[in-house]
């Protein structure tokens, strides 16, 4: 009976690390703390020793576990779950509308939740054709995840930075950057902020930056550039497929048109958000924008004709 009961005591630690883990990264301490302040749990001596080898134990039963070292608080990863399952196209459909809705929202924080939320359910899939569509967000996967998170939360702090940059016209090179903020717009993401570089506030791809070279003591203040009221129309029927931004408010609606107003400080932006309206974009007021949007409009037909 005593047998009995230690096995069962070691199979539910065993079962409530690997619970822990598939969470989150874990160092031996970090588990330890956790055992030690769960009150459903006997601990019978527990050491750091005892956890080495329950993780063990999950490597011989097929989890890929590695310690990913001091740079990391030498905290334990899972790279591979031999549990796997197949969706039903019911659970695929709900997953896909799911991300679709999300992505409406152009809300960068919202839409890498959900992507970092099915990198871990992918783990359990055993088909490679639900794991491809389930982690198909556009150009987000073409991005360093890590860089864009740094780069979050130093915008956060409106931080000034130097990074590496591979700009499509002159190649790599070193840009420096004061961060306002990350946006999502038409289908790609953007870094904003001003620079003594560029005479307008700054826009860079995020997925051509190549790395963060270092955090800088600010040693002058950038003002951003006034915003522009840029007014337009759009169809009616746009409401359904559409959400507005912080900077946009409806300023008049009837069964012709919607009428917006979008405060901008960067007609790069702008441009990007009146082409992700496609055919639903009825007029732009603004004559100078216009322009502007007819020019890369013609310019992107010509690349692709």
């Amino acid at each position: 009976m005593e047998l009995k009961q230690k096995a069962s005591l070691t199979g539910f630690r065993v079962l409530f690390i690997l619970n822990m883990l598939l969470r989150e990264e874990l160092s031996k301490s970090e588990i330890l703390q956790r055992l030690q302040s769960n009150p459903d749990y006997i601990l019978n001596n527990i050491t750091k020793e005892t956890i080495r080898l329950d993780i063990n134990t999950l490597k011989k039963a097929g989890f890929g576990i590695e310690n990913t070292g001091k740079s990391n608080n030498y905290r334990y990863k899972i790279n591979w779950c031999p549990i796997k399952i197949k969706l039903t196209k019911k659970e695929m459909n709900v997953l896909i509308n799911t991300k679709k809705a999300v992505i409406s929202l152009s809300k960068l924080s919202h839409i890498l939740k959900l992507y970092k939320f099915f990198k871990k359910i992918c783990r359990f899939l055993s088909d490679d054709e639900q794991i491809n569509e389930l982690l198909n967000f556009e150009n987000i996967t073409n991005i360093d995840l890590k860089v864009l998170n740094e780069l979050n939360v130093l915008a956060k702090r409106n931080k000034e930075v130097l990074i590496l940059y591979n700009s499509a016209n002159s190649g790599i090179k070193e840009i420096s950057i004061k961060l306002k903020e990350i946006k999502y717009s038409n289908k790609k993401v953007y870094i904003t902020g001003t620079s003594k570089d560029y005479p307008d506030n700054t826009v860079l791809k995020a997925e051509s930056i190549v790395k963060i070279l270092k955090i800088l003591k600010s040693r002058q203040s950038f003002e951003y550039k006034k915003t522009d009221k840029i007014i337009y129309r759009l169809k009616p029927a746009s409401k359904e497929h559409f959400n507005l931004l912080e900077e946009e408010k409806i300023i008049e609606e009837n069964n012709d048109f919607i009428k917006i107003e979008l405060n901008a400080d960067n007609s790069f932006m702008a441009i990007q958000r009146l082409l992700s309206y496609g055919e639903d974009l009825i007029e732009i007021e603004d004559e100078e924008i216009n322009s502007k949007y007819l020019e890369k409009l013609f310019a992107i037909r010509k690349k692709y004709t």
